[in-house]
């Protein structure tokens, strides 16, 4: 996210991936997780902030937004296109990466907050 504002502020327009949707994951949630959800049966859990999922460029756009730039500046690009010039190998990702955090919910651990409010107070 840090990256994403630092090209904001320096007046770059990305190309960031649009059919890539997930949500994030905030540390101090996981870390609340890990420490909160310590009693619960063995297993594993899905953790994300909650809210609603959004693309890698929804989420670039509302850094932008958050630091006062554009977010119009910011275009969506298909994976396919983005890695098309890739030289390199390139790591497979799924294109829906929303968790389900009924699992979690169900100990009684407290909801995290939407990314969106996470991700204004990371940038803040």
């Amino acid at each position: 996210m840090r990256t994403i504002a630092s090209l904001a502020e320096r007046g770059v327009d990305p190309s960031v991936v649009d059919d890539q949707i997930g949500r994030l994951t905030f540390t101090g949630d996981l870390a609340r997780g890990i420490l909160l959800a310590s009693d619960a049966a063995f297993g594993t859990y899905n953790l994300t902030g909650a809210g609603d999922a959004a693309s890698w460029a929804d989420i670039a756009g509302e850094v932008y937004s958050l630091v006062g730039a554009d977010r119009g500046r910011v275009s969506g690009v298909s994976t396919d296109a983005y890695f098309a010039s890739a030289t390199g190998p390139v790591a497979p990702r799924p294109r829906w990466s929303v968790l389900d955090l009924a699992k979690i919910d169900a100990t009684g651990f407290p909801p995290p907050a939407p990314w969106r409010v996470s991700l204004g107070e990371y940038l803040g």
